[in-house]
């Protein structure tokens, strides 16, 4: 009988640490806030980012299309590993799935990056606009301006 129970207890905690690391594993969530919209006109384009060299090179690990409608947008990515990430979004109101620009290729749709990051002549430092995706899941808010 004492074995009986010693192996059931065995089962029991070997279960426990097979849910935590299938817990572990299963990613945690970050949720943007996307405000600063025109209200109910295209989409916004997002490109999720983990490193530096993701971030100067355009290689995103993720991207969302998410629809507008009123002038506030929530985009949710689900399963992420925890660590650090950044964000480049425009809001493409034609819904032509491209970042229209002028004859001087400046952009003439809105663009944001994660913090609020602003760049001099393109995008931020991966510095100005990286973030911390925390175990228990991350809402970050960022506006169009």
């Amino acid at each position: 009988m004492k074995m009986m129970t010693s192996t059931l207890v065995a089962a029991a905690l070997m279960a426990a640490a097979a849910s935590q690391a299938i817990a572990e594993d299963a990613g945690t969530t970050l949720t943007l806030e996307i405000g600063g919209v025109a209200p109910s006109r295209g989409v916004v384009m997002i490109g999720l980012y983990d490193s530096e060299a993701g971030w100067t090179s355009g290689s995103a690990v993720t991207g969302a299309r998410a629809e507008v409608d009123g002038d506030h947008v929530t985009a949710v990515f689900a399963d992420l590993p925890a660590g650090t990430y950044g964000v480049k979004m425009y809001h493409d109101i034609n819904a032509n799935g491209e970042m229209d620009t002028n004859l001087m290729g400046i952009p003439s749709e809105p663009f944001a990056f994660s913090n609020n990051a602003r760049g001099r002549f393109g995008p931020p430092s991966w510095e100005a606009a990286v973030f911390e995706l925390s175990a228990d899941g991350t809402v970050h808010t960022i506006r169009f301006e």
